[in-house]
């Protein structure tokens, strides 16, 4: 197993892209703390991936520090390390252009998606730094290089993120820590379901324009995540690796030609 014995944690795990990633995580041999702001959905995953190893639950705020610190200083308890971390939590709200756009869906993307990133890393380096060993993958999206408009507070933090993340790779590097993001496109969760659901996207259209011809599985981004996790990608660091079926290497005006 890639990551046995590891210790990770995967924040905004109880659901969606953070559940199957700390599926996948967790089938590779890692114990795995699942941070959520709903701690039952989160001890309900917790419950469920223990037929693959140790899981358990937490309940974190990642926008508030102090929850932060002390949910990391209870996992090192509790397990007794922390090898990995996997900064997943996110929020969705699609649709208001910047003109429309309140202080409360501004502050909350950004707190959860960019600020809580950093508290996240900030927590970490605690604990890694001086263990001289660990993997840090942050999750951002391909709206962090590859705009869309009525979504300017997910697009400016998943920016962000891919920053962050080349910053505390050249940083961390000395001590034999490495950080990576990762750069989904779009992935059959629940979140695009819902926003499916509302109308404020458009399932056919983005299916027209994948080279792929279909969306992606949050399973995928969880197998991506283990390899930036384990000792096979030890040469990479500072990296954004795209995982979006080739939606953003084709202009949006292309033609993509299906065989018959």
């Amino acid at each position: 197993m890639k990551l046995k014995d590891r210790v990770g944690i995967v924040t905004g795990g109880a659901k969606g892209l953070g559940k199957a990633i700390a599926e996948e995580l967790m089938k590779e041999g890692a114990s795995i703390a699942i941070f959520d702001l709903n701690l039952d959905e989160a001890q309900a995953t917790a419950d469920e991936l223990s037929k693959f190893g140790t899981a358990r639950a937490y309940r974190c705020d990642v926008s508030n520090s102090k929850q932060v610190d002390d949910a990391f200083a209870q996992v090192v308890a509790d397990f007794g390390k922390l090898d990995l971390l996997v900064n997943n939590a996110g929020v969705s709200f699609v649709g208001p252009h910047i003109k429309d756009v309140t202080d409360e869906v501004w502050a909350t993307s950004i707190g959860v998606m960019q600020t809580g990133v950093f508290y996240c890393m900030r927590a970490a380096t605690k604990y890694m730094l001086e263990q001289r060993s660990g993997s840090v993958v942050n999750i951002s999206s391909i709206r962090g290089y590859s705009s869309n408009p009525g979504r300017i507070a997910y697009c400016s933090s998943k920016a962000a993120v891919i920053m962050m993340s080349q910053v505390a790779a050249a940083e961390w590097a000395p001590y034999g820590v490495r950080c990576n993001s990762i750069a989904p496109g779009v992935q059959r969760t629940p979140m695009w379901d819902a926003d499916v659901k509302l109308g404020v996207v458009d399932e056919e259209r983005v299916l027209r324009v994948t080279p792929a011809g279909r969306l992606g599985e949050p399973s995928e981004v969880g197998r991506l995540a283990v390899f930036l996790c384990s000792d096979d990608s030890e040469f990479i660091n500072g990296a954004c690796i795209s995982i979006d079926g080739g939606l953003t290497s084709v202009p949006i005006d292309g033609i993509v030609t299906r065989p018959s």
